[in-house]
């Protein structure tokens, strides 16, 4: 069997306990979806628009926010995940400085 040559070190560092956090959206999208428990929220990070599909139970349409959990660090950058849905689990990468911008800090 042909094997690949490893990387150094590895580029993906998990947290030793996932860092549950409230981020801002910019828009919130309930429907169409498959069920009515879903939806799609988008967030402005670096000047562009990302989307992550999500569990609506986890939006806070008040506040404008929805619960991620932060699982580590790939090259240098955070990584963002969210529970699955009928969608699968969005999960992205992104800077710090970036990500510290739509971050809710706990009261």
């Amino acid at each position: 069997m042909k094997k690949g040559q490893l990387a150094p070190e590895p580029l993906m560092r998990d947290y030793v306990e996932p860092v549950l956090t409230e981020l801002c959206y910019v828009e919130l999208h309930k429907d169409p979806f498959p069920t009515p428990q879903e939806a799609q929220v988008w967030f402005l990070l670096n000047g562009q628009r990302k989307s992550a599909f999500v569990p609506l139970r986890i939006v806070n349409e008040e506040r404008l926010t929805v619960t991620a959990a932060l699982i580590g660090e790939y090259e240098g950058k955070i990584v963002v995940t969210f529970p699955p849905t009928n969608f699968g689990r969005t999960t992205f990468s992104v800077e710090e400085s970036e990500l510290e911008k739509i971050v809710v800090e706990s009261e």
